[in-house]
């Protein structure tokens, strides 16, 4: 490739990447770029919870923040079958000294267990995101947003979902400090 080429390149992609922002970033991309099917599996339906286990999970790990918090997901209780519904991580600072987290855009993940325990919607891996830097800055006794993701009651292969109950459960993980909001419980329909 010749100079002025790679020139033009370098230009045509800085400035597109600045174009895009944390807000642009859905969890899984719209339309027909869904991640690639997973093997023929058999259709997946909520059923009642046969025991007390939690079911193993697809979320990151790792240390917890250490500072005191409390965090939890804002959202809809109730999602229509053909809609999208956002919740976003609400981060209250419970402690005496300010949080300050400098992460990704894409931290945030989310996945969807249905009445069985069963994971029916796993943490897709397979996303474009950004290297934007988000900075969530939280002064002891506020609340902060975090960050957001969105759930369009479909299956990881993007099959809608059969009406009924299903739990989301989200981990922010910026390589450093995880973030547990509690579970929370949606009714498809």
């Amino acid at each position: 490739m010749t100079f002025r080429l790679l020139l033009t390149l370098a230009l045509t992609w800085s400035s597109l990447a600045a174009a895009i922002g944390v807000n642009d970033i859905p969890a899984l991309p719209p339309g027909k770029t869904a991640p690639a099917p997973l093997p023929a599996s058999t259709p997946v339906s909520p059923a009642t919870p046969t025991n007390s286990r939690p079911a193993p999970s697809s979320l990151p790990v790792g240390p917890t923040l250490g500072q005191a918090h409390r965090a939890s997901l804002q959202g809809p209780a109730t999602l229509t079958r053909g809609t999208t519904g956002e919740w976003t991580l609400l981060l209250t600072n419970t402690g005496q000294t300010p949080i300050h987290l400098e992460h990704g855009a894409c931290d945030l993940k989310f996945e969807v267990l249905n009445a069985a325990g069963e994971i029916v919607r796993p943490v897709v891996t397979n996303t474009l995101c950004t290297l934007q830097i988000v900075i969530t800055d939280v002064a002891p006794g506020e609340t902060a947003r975090v960050l957001s993701f969105r759930w369009d009651g479909r299956d990881a292969n993007g099959n809608p979902l059969p009406p009924g109950t299903y739990t989301l459960r989200a981990a922010f993980w910026d390589r450093q400090v995880s973030i547990r909001p509690p579970e929370v419980q949606v009714t498809l329909r």
